[in-house]
């Protein structure tokens, strides 16, 4: 695999020069001429080193190099000078482990140092490339309110923490704001999906391997516990480890201790260790597939994710963070979401949760033709003879189930949504004329359309193209 690196030059032709010097090499380069765009790079690949000019870090103070050591804490950096920098870089970049270098050593030197500096760094795995939710968690709702407060409560101990939710609620992105709210968030976060490796290379991930351990082990190479150090490691898909892999684990949580794959050295685990699953552990222990005695050390704080059906009125938020994320990525114009297509949102279940709408307004940023999402390709909403009439038989509940009341309660909830986007459209997102129209007083009326997920702010980009 070629090792990637990032230049980070306001000067076009030195950066071209240096570019060009390296992807002789063999590196892979990518370039940015600002702090921002290289912040932009930065979020979207994994890097094994970067080349930062004296003029960035002069620009914007210590900022850049701020944001590089907290949020890539494993990423070398070299930050290149032509004359002697201040003091303060010196202290800096030495406190940060970053690496200063005169320009005016030389190319050859350059290249000699960015090989050997590349050569220290090669048996550590890079680090996960952040999300764009790194430190924060999206969402109003009470549901998400709580989360936010028992994540920051937790974030503040060092307790093994279970994270439990459906598919696509957003577990990783939990863990990552424990981590970024906790004392470990200047050090690295590593993430390791446990289901996507086989055993013995789950192994080898986790644990690392001596030289000779096996064959195609080459040179030693340090495990994800080793190179979280101080940090966090989550460990996704927990459920789905071997049984002779879970018992490895649970020596690793009750001593804090392990060897590497063919070693006899015993080593400290010092990383704060934050697991999550979409499984039954209850069910899971019952067949023998998990361990009790795992499972009980996972549990020492148990937080609970949910899914984005019972928290609808986050939808709005969410599809307008997703709308301007991928509109940016893909360098389309889109900036609003009909009211229509906003009620299909807010009317769909979501079994694939927020990763699912993420993924639908991705798709429909890229086949939009226009700058507004005008109607949304939803399983539920595909057909043009419903697509204006109450869904409630597609909520996901047996209508044999339910009580008279029950299914009137469904059927007003659904109707006053479709009440509201007609008045919304024919007023224009004006609230007081469509309040007074509807007979009702404007704490009412927003407290309706809060319940039906509709955004009067939406209405009012409409009425304006």
């Amino acid at each position: 695999m070629q090792q990637k690196i990032l230049i980070v030059d306001p000067n076009r032709q030195s950066l071209e020069t240096l570019r060009e010097a390296l992807k002789r090499q063999q590196y892979e380069v990518i370039t940015a001429y600002t702090a921002e765009e290289a912040k932009t790079r930065l979020l979207g690949k994994v890097f094994h080193l970067a080349l930062v000019d004296e003029k960035i870090v002069a620009k914007k103070g210590q900022k850049f190099m701020d944001f590089l050591y907290q949020t890539f804490p494993g990423l070398p950096a070299l930050l290149l000078h032509r004359q002697a920098p201040p003091l303060t870089w010196q202290e800096t970049a030495e406190k940060q482990g970053h690496q200063l270098f005169s320009r005016s050593s030389g190319m050859p030197r350059l290249l000699q140092w960015i090989g050997e500096l590349l050569r220290e760094t090669e048996s550590l795995p890079p680090d996960e490339p952040p999300s764009p939710f790194t430190s924060s968690i999206l969402g109003e709702s009470a549901a998400m309110e709580t989360l936010r407060q028992t994540l920051k409560t937790v974030a503040l101990v060092s307790a093994t923490v279970l994270l439990r939710g459906e598919t696509g609620t957003g577990k990783e992105m939990a863990a990552r704001f424990l981590h970024a709210h906790s004392s470990r968030r200047h050090n690295r976060f590593v993430a390791v999906n446990c289901a996507a490796l086989t055993e013995s290379l789950l192994e080898s991930e986790l644990f690392g391997h001596e030289k000779g351990a096996f064959t195609g082990a080459n040179r030693q190479r340090l495990g994800k516990f080793e190179h979280a150090g101080q940090g966090t490691l989550f460990l996704d898909e927990i459920g789905e480890i071997s049984a002779p892999l879970q018992a490895k684990m649970l020596r690793v949580l009750d001593q804090r201790e392990f060897e590497r794959v063919g070693g006899n050295k015993t080593l400290k685990v010092t990383c704060r260790i934050i697991a999550a699953s979409n499984i039954d552990f209850n069910e899971a222990m019952k067949n023998k597939r998990f361990r009790e005695d795992l499972y009980y050390r996972l549990n020492v704080v148990s937080i609970d994710l949910p899914p984005l059906r019972q928290r609808k009125e986050d939808i709005p938020l969410l599809a307008t963070h997703f709308l301007k994320q991928k509109s940016a990525e893909h360098k389309k114009s889109v900036k609003n979401i009909a009211a229509q297509a906003m009620h299909q949102l807010t009317a769909y279940p979501w079994p694939g949760n927020v990763r699912e709408l993420e993924n639908t307004i991705e798709q429909a940023v890229i086949m939009a033709q226009g700058n507004c999402l005008e109607r949304l390709a939803l399983p539920e909403t595909e057909s043009q003879e419903t697509a204006n009439v109450p869904r409630s038989f597609d909520t996901g509940k047996d209508l044999t189930q339910m009580t008279l009341k029950d299914f009137i309660a469904e059927i007003l909830t659904e109707s006053e949504a479709v009440y509201f986007d007609r008045m919304l459209q024919h007023h224009r997102g004006h609230i007081s004329k469509t309040a007074a129209a509807a007979g009702i007083d404007r704490k009412t009326f927003y407290r309706k359309i809060d319940r039906c997920g509709l955004n009067p702010k939406t209405y009012k980009k409409t009425a304006k193209k």
